[in-house]
């Protein structure tokens, strides 16, 4: 496994080669600000904080990590415009775009994960049968996200809009607490929360595959990625020893997630199979996260005016090149 240094190194080296030459070096930072997202099962960032990676990272610069927990695609992108968070860790794509499109100074520096079969609208056994019997239904998620996304997705092969239900702005763990007490038809939710609402008797009506194609991402302050390569090579140096961890001790990487979770091991190892975690973007993220933006335009999400180009505008070229 290479070090944390020497994977600090490469970053660092090829960060700092976009700088231009005559740039001089802005003053460093005593605290980075990272969220801490889990949810749907974010091993990456789980084994990254258990481990301490991002602490031995950051340390020999002389910076401090902060890792706020914001769950919220929305409220992540919020803090990043209002100067309050450096990295949002885990991004929908659907998030991101939005953001960028209404002037949030926000950049792509990875892919996250891409799972569409790890999203799922569930409820409980006395629920509706099918996607046909939604009109009219409480249905209860976080909007913004790339379940809202989903959601509006499996109303539209139905003919529905989110018109045609009562749309409840939830966070995973309340969505899923309200519709296994009774207080909502339908919740939309992922991972553990979705596992949980399986085991009290709940079912899926649907997953994301064949409906969406969700890319989560890593985003990031544009003036952080400009003025700050060398923080930034320090975070995927971190990133990349979790995900070299999770190679290399894959027992140990599920037992860390699952009890993060608080969820059983064969839980966890049933989950880990839904999500590619590779960090470095592709031409068919690019494709994907497009056709995530005409989705949007297409449900009223974002207006056409506003579209940006996905590739030149949104994703940093850094984020292509990424091993």
């Amino acid at each position: 496994m290479r070090s944390p240094l020497a994977l600090l190194g490469l970053a660092t080296a090829l960060l700092l080669g976009q700088a231009p030459a005559h740039a001089q070096a802005p003053e460093k930072p005593k605290t980075v600000r990272i969220t801490y997202v889990t949810a749907p099962f974010n091993v990456p960032s789980i084994v990254m904080r258990e481990k301490g990676f991002l602490d031995a990272a950051f340390a020999p610069l002389g910076v401090k990590v902060e890792n706020p927990v914001i769950t919220s695609g929305a409220q992540q992108t919020q803090a990043i415009a209002a100067g309050e968070v450096d990295i949002a860790s885990v991004l929908g794509g659907t998030s991101a775009i939005l953001a960028a499109a209404n002037g949030v100074p926000l950049k792509v520096v990875a892919a996250y994960a891409r799972s569409p079969k790890a999203y799922f609208l569930m409820t409980r056994a006395d629920g509706p049968k099918a996607l046909a019997d939604l009109k009219g239904k409480k249905i209860a998620g976080p909007k913004g996200t790339v379940l809202n996304q989903l959601l509006v997705a499996a109303l539209a092969s139905q003919k529905l809009t989110l018109k045609d239900v009562e749309y409840i702005n939830m966070d995973l763990g309340a969505a899923r607490a309200a519709l296994l007490a009774g207080q909502v038809d339908v919740a939309t939710l992922a991972g553990a929360n979705a596992t949980q609402v399986e085991k009290a008797g709940g079912r899926a009506l649907a997953s994301g595959e064949g409906l969406i194609k969700p890319t989560t991402v890593i985003g990031a302050s544009s003036g952080f990625v400009e003025k700050h390569p060398e923080l930034l090579a320090a975070y995927f140096a971190a990133h990349r020893q979790a995900l070299d961890f999770m190679k290399t001790n894959p027992e140990e990487a599920l037992a860390i997630a699952a009890k993060e979770q608080k969820i059983g091991i064969e839980d966890a190892r049933a989950q880990l199979p839904l999500y590619d975690f590779t960090p470095a973007m592709t031409a068919a993220d690019v494709a994907n996260l497009g056709e995530d933006q005409a989705f949007m335009i297409e449900a009223g999400m974002l207006p056409k005016a506003k579209a940006i180009d996905i590739k030149a505008t949104l994703i940093a070229p850094s984020a292509f090149t990424l091993n």
